[in-house]
Formats: C-alpha cells, sequence, structure tokens
C-alpha cells in the first residue's frame, strides 16, 4: 500500500433518458479527466449518487471505471450502505474487480455503538480481501462523528489505511495525521472550497464534486502548492470559491450534470429524491457563473 494523493474527482454517475448508467458517458468522462492530469477517482460516493443506486448499478458503474482507467491512476470504490451484509458485498466486488482501495460511510440512521461501527469496518475489511479500507468520514450527512478515539479503535483493523474527510475541523485532521504517522495512511480532504488550508494542514490530496468541472484547474492549485507557489495557490482557491459559491446557489449535483451536458458529457438527470433544476433555476445558475472567472477556467488547455 502506498500513499493516495493529489486531486481525485468523486465522480459523477450519468444517467441515460430512462434512468439507467451511461456506460460511454462513464467512459468519456474518465478519459477527460486523466487527460485533465487528475491522480485518481472515488466512484460511487455521494456525488455518484452511489447510495441511491441498487448494488448491480454501483457494481457496474464501478466495473465500467476500472476498465476504462485500465490501472492509469488509483481508483478508490465507495462502498458503504446500511446494511453490512450490502456493503461487504460490495466490497468483494470490488476487491476482486481491482479497485485499488475500497471506502465506506459509517452506517446511517440506526446509531450503532463504536463496537458496532468497528465491527462493521472489520467485516468490510474481511470481505475486502487484503484491499486497503478507508472511512469516509462526512458528519454533516451521516449524523456519525468519527473522533480521534473512534478513529484509534478503527486502525485496530489492519486493512484501514485512509480517510476521507469532509469536514472544516482540520486541527483534528491533523491530529489523525500525527496519529497515522508510522502508518502506511492517506489522508484527503472532502471540502472542495477548502482544499488549499487542507494542504496546508497536512492533507495528501483532496476529493472532490466540482473537479468532475474544474479539474485542470484544482490540479493546477495542488502543483503550484508543491512548488510551494503559495500565492498562486491561493488565487486559484479563491477564484475555484466564487464558481463554488455560483453553483450553490442551485441544487449543487443537479447543476454539475447540466454543465457537463452543456460541454459534451450527457449526464442525464439526478436520480430522486434528487431533482433536475427548474427553468428559472438555470437561469439564476448561468447569472451567478456569469460573475465568476468560471468561463475562462473551462478553457484551461485540455
Amino acid at each position: 500500500m502506498t500513499i493516495i494523493g493529489g486531486i481525485l474527482p468523486a465522480l459523477l454517475t450519468p444517467f441515460t433518458e430512462q434512468g439507467e448508467t451511461h456506460t460511454e458517458t462513464i467512459r468519456a468522462l474518465v478519459n477527460f479527466l486523466i487527460d485533465q492530469c487528475v491522480h485518481g477517482f472515488f466512484v460511487n460516493g455521494g456525488t455518484g449518487e452511489g447510495l441511491l443506486l441498487n448494488p448491480g448499478e454501483r457494481k457496474l458503474a464501478l466495473e465500467t471505471v476500472l476498465d476504462e482507467v485500465n490501472e492509469r491512476v488509483p481508483v478508490i470504490a465507495h462502498v458503504g450502505a446500511m446494511a453490512t451484509r450490502t456493503a461487504a458485498d460490495l466490497a468483494a466486488h470490488a476487491a476482486s474487480a481491482g479497485a485499488t482501495a475500497v471506502a465506506a460511510v459509517p452506517p446511517v440512521y440506526f446509531a450503532v455503538d463504536t463496537s458496532a461501527l468497528q465491527e462493521h469496518y472489520r467485516i468490510i475489511a474481511n470481505a475486502a480481501k487484503g484491499a486497503p479500507v478507508w472511512v469516509y468520514h462526512i458528519p454533516q450527512s451521516t449524523g456519525v462523528n468519527i473522533s480521534l478515539d473512534v478513529l484509534a479503535k478503527l486502525l485496530k483493523i489492519d486493512q484501514v489505511h485512509g480517510i476521507k474527510y469532509t469536514s472544516y475541523k482540520f486541527y483534528d485532521m491533523h491530529a489523525m495525521i500525527e496519529m497515522t504517522v508510522e502508518r502506511d495512511f492517506s489522508v484527503l480532504s472532502g471540502p472542495d472550497e477548502m482544499c488549499l488550508p487542507a494542504l496546508s494542514m497536512g492533507s495528501h490530496g483532496a476529493i472532490g464534486a466540482t473537479y468532475n468541472l474544474m479539474a485542470r484547474h484544482f490540479v493546477d492549485l495542488y502543483d503550484a502548492f508543491q512548488a510551494g507557489d503559495i500565492e498562486r495557490a491561493q488565487a486559484m482557491q479563491y477564484d475555484a470559491n466564487r464558481v463554488i459559491r455560483a453553483l450553490l446557489t442551485v441544487p449543487l449535483f443537479a447543476a454539475l450534470k447540466l454543465l457537463l451536458t452543456e460541454q459534451g458529457f450527457d449526464c442525464g438527470l439526478p436520480r430522486r429524491p434528487l431533482r433536475p433544476l427548474t427553468l428559472e433555476e438555470k437561469d439564476k445558475l448561468y447569472a451567478a457563473l456569469a460573475e465568476t472567472p468560471f468561463a475562462e477556467m473551462m478553457s484551461l488547455p485540455r
């Protein structure tokens, strides 16, 4: 296991007009993003509407990504599910299909204790047959806080080698980095608008939704940070945040799918209960984006 770092898009899952997984668009989007020099992919996460897909659809999406990537970059497969059995089945499939690692959000809705949570991840790790396991910390969505104490218990599982950390509490994130300094352990941040602050606090990179749309911009930001050009990295984060604020004036996933479709990638509509944008929301989005550097950022060399 080696550290996974850099910029990894949380890949969208395109759908056909009939609501089926659009494998042709997945392949096109994967190649486009690799041409933008991304460092890997996070598949079937929240941005990929993974929890709204049935297991067969999740397996198809992952298989399509892995086939098209063809080992050019790492692929982390999100296998999180409410039922441990489902998550374990997805983990076994991901490992056998060739995913670099598997990740899982904690179980939601049922308030499981730390002992049950530890066993949940242990069963996923056993099913993954040696593949590295990542914890997905996103408490604002799951209601579950992966605290330092909880992570310490999860680290007793030998296969736990990473965390997707979607929180602004970078003090705690850095403490996790310190806790795992003797372990082969990757920490990737989640909030796109905080990519640079997370890097400055020691994250190895970032996973994000808007990287589907602004991949090269964030890769250049990451490269600027790695080169020590903090002023340029700051300017790029500020520009990205202006675009992100515009995107957040409407439902985000619907906006991303709309804008990528306009770029030539037929992404279809979000799956219910998510919804497409209204005509009024589209006008609102375009007006908000017109006040940002979005057009110039989308014209970066590909």
